[in-house]
């Protein structure tokens, strides 16, 4: 009843955008690769990349040191480039390549006999044995000394270290450095231990995020149906859903208050209830002629063709429940309590919980398997716990970031292959097979904007 009043306020929020894509894991990084740091010994170091030089600017970082000292390989690899030609700017150089095509270059060489600086380029100190064209290296390994031939010579002994794409081009080396050293690098202090992405437009071609004032902001091919943005709500919004179709869908406000948009069917809600207590999610039935409203004491409220087969409602709870799933068929649905608790019902099986491994967190969301057979846990912190058939994917803190957003959402791509994390302040994280198309937090907006929940393109 609400939704052609919604739709003439429409504009107030509509933020649709075509697909944008980006890394969902480490947004504001520059690229780097996970390297053993390229020298033995101490050595100092600057982030000296594209700093101005004759003719040219800086491709690499210089990696001051002794003469002699043992250059090491960064990668498992192959030395496609072995030079010992100590005139121009590189002087002797040494270029190794990895598996993925990423090659990383070693200049200025030692050309000197030891103890002096006679530039007469004894073989014996310039690659470490078995160093040449074509010969195979493992990550550590020693490959060759370090030196000042080539322009170098009056600068001071030093490594001048490059990284390069497949394609050529030249990547700042800094990040990759410090986190070879175990040192932060911008807003990186590790490396990114999630398991390699596989994005795929198939997992789904779009989603939908949520803002706190109940602002949508569409992404990829999700269309934008209206919101309510521009109003002034009894309570705020908590959550929302899609259509199966994805031409619509439903916000659920604290006091159960629907507002449906696009094909999304109004089917009632509580809205005019005095409830035990407020309403925390919401979850659509299978054929979209329906759905359910959890509230925080596990209370279930059915409308439409969803089904009721049982809440927590009457029982006695550690913590407030937060969040709901339904099983594939409609034909039962779980709970998720904050602190990890499962509660299934109908056809929904239990495969594990949070407190069951003994570990003690704060859960703030679920997402079922498309078989059903298995759920992921969200933890406020971002972990991510696999159950059942349930793949783990990757989190928030394995992403190798110094400071990370609370993750308030999980859901699941429609193939099942992967997941997105929401965090509170609009990013959005892909992992598995989910496809990043955009994040609130890189609109460039005036401000910051917080949000709550999203949902992908059926």
């Amino acid at each position: 009843m609400f939704r052609r009043l919604l739709t003439l306020i429409a504009f107030l929020a509509l933020f649709a955008l075509p697909g944008l894509h980006h890394p969902g894991a480490a947004q504001a990084d520059p690229a780097y690769r996970e390297i053993h740091f390229p020298v033995e010994g101490a050595v100092s170091f600057s982030d000296d990349f594209g700093a101005p030089r004759v003719g040219h600017t800086h491709e690499g970082n210089d990696l001051m040191g002794k003469k002699l000292q043992h250059l090491l390989a960064t990668t498992d690899g192959t030395v496609t480039y072995a030079k010992t030609d100590t005139t121009g700017t590189s002087g002797n150089m040494l270029t190794i390549r990895d598996a993925d095509g990423w090659s990383y270059r070693y200049m200025h060489i030692n050309n000197d006999t030891p103890g002096t600086d006679d530039g007469l380029n004894p073989p014996d100190f310039i690659f470490a044995p078995g160093i040449v064209n074509g010969a195979k290296v493992k990550a550590g390994q020693f490959v060759a000394f370090m030196g000042d031939s080539g322009n170098a010579e009056t600068t001071g002994p030093h490594l001048h270290f490059e990284v390069r794409t497949p394609a050529g081009d030249a990547v700042d080396p800094w990040t990759s450095l410090r986190l070879a050293q175990g040192l932060p690098a911008g807003t990186r202090c590790a490396y990114d231990k999630n398991p390699k992405p596989t994005p795929s437009a198939k997992s789904a071609s779009g989603y939908w995020v949520l803002g706190t004032d109940g602002g949508v902001f569409s992404f990829g091919s999700a269309a934008f149906y209206g919101s309510t943005g521009g109003m002034k709500l009894n309570q705020p919004i908590v959550g929302m859903a899609a259509s199966p179709t994805g031409k619509g869908y439903w916000l659920v406000a604290k006091d159960g208050g629907i507002f449906a948009y696009g094909d999304a069917g109004f089917f009632g809600s509580t809205g005019g209830l005095k409830l035990n207590k407020p309403i925390v999610g919401m979850a659509a039935s299978p054929t979209g002629k329906g759905y359910w409203l959890v509230a925080s004491d596990g209370g279930i409220f059915a409308f439409g063709d969803a089904g009721f087969f049982g809440s927590t409602g009457n029982l006695r709870l550690n913590k407030p429940v937060n969040g709901m799933a339904p099983t594939k068929t409609g034909k039962g649905y779980w709970l998720i309590a904050s602190d990890g608790g499962m509660f299934a019902f109908g056809d929904a099986a239990f495969y594990g919980s949070v407190p069951g491994l003994g570990i003690t967190t704060t859960v703030v969301a679920m997402g079922a398997t498309a078989k059903g057979s298995g759920y992921w846990l969200l933890g406020g912190d971002g972990g991510v716990f696999s159950f059942g058939d349930a793949p783990f994917k990757g989190s928030l803190p394995g992403a190798g970031l110094c400071r990370w957003p609370t993750g308030v959402r999980l859901r699941p791509t429609p193939s099942g292959g992967g997941y997105w994390v929401q965090g509170n302040d609009g990013s959005t994280w892909a992992f598995g097979d989910a496809a990043d198309y955009g994040a609130v937090n890189r609109l460039g907006l005036p401000g910051a904007v917080s949000t709550i929940d999203m949902v992908p393109v059926p």
